[in-house]
């Protein structure tokens, strides 16, 4: 029994060491996924934040979502046209023992369009919603509509695509930020841009009318 301890403290430990490794392998993994995706779609990646994305989109829903945010792993550049940054967005809710993190896969537009600002909030999303976005103005299929309900419809069709899937939308100053609470993969990255992008076309074409 005297050595039962010792052999419990060792085990528990290269077990923690094990985790801390695969964890790190992992992350590695991951950028490295994620470079060779950005550059198989002619953009570029940077595991940080270089633009300061926390403070460009200080205005979008997501960043009022909880404390401590901060922006990792940009893939950025232009496609098909569109200046477009996807990234992953972090913050914390709560505080102490009952703190919890949360993750967001985004994609973010800023475009020269003439688009009223506007908040559509996915129905499915319901984990942590942010306060303004807990009170909605109505629905349009999956969205529960938190502000500018007049442009509700021309986005929930220019959207379409999107709705079997829990992605959150919003414009603020000519920019257009897609939100997911479902972290993609590396290997799906160029599916969800050229998704984007299409949703984007649609949007340019209905604006103009």
């Amino acid at each position: 029994m005297q050595f039962a301890f010792p052999l419990i403290l060792i085990l528990a430990l290269a077990a923690g060491v094990a985790v801390l490794a695969w964890m790190g392998w992992s992350r590695r993994h991951r950028l490295n996924m994620l470079s060779r995706a950005a550059g198989e779609m002619g953009m570029r990646f940077s595991p940080n934040d270089p633009f300061d994305l926390t403070r460009h989109y200080s205005r979008f829903v997501l960043a009022s979502a909880g404390h401590s945010g901060r922006v990792e792993n940009i893939i950025h550049g232009r496609y098909d046209g569109w200046r477009l940054r996807a990234f992953d967005y972090y913050f914390e809710v709560g505080h102490g023992p009952r703190r919890l993190s949360r993750r967001y896969s985004v994609i973010a537009a800023d475009t020269d369009l003439n688009l009223p600002d506007m908040l559509m909030w996915s129905a499915d999303d319901t984990d942590h919603v942010p306060l303004i976005a807990r009170t909605s103005t109505g629905r349009i299929g999956q969205w529960l509509v938190i502000s500018g309900m007049e442009f509700a419809k021309t986005m929930a069709d220019a959207f379409s695509d999107y709705h079997d899937q829990p992605v959150d939308l919003q414009i603020n100053n000519r920019s257009v930020i897609i939100c997911s609470p479902v972290r993609w993969k590396p290997a799906q990255l160029a599916e969800k841009l050229i998704l984007a992008v299409k949703c984007l076309n649609n949007l340019k074409k209905q604006s103009a009318h």
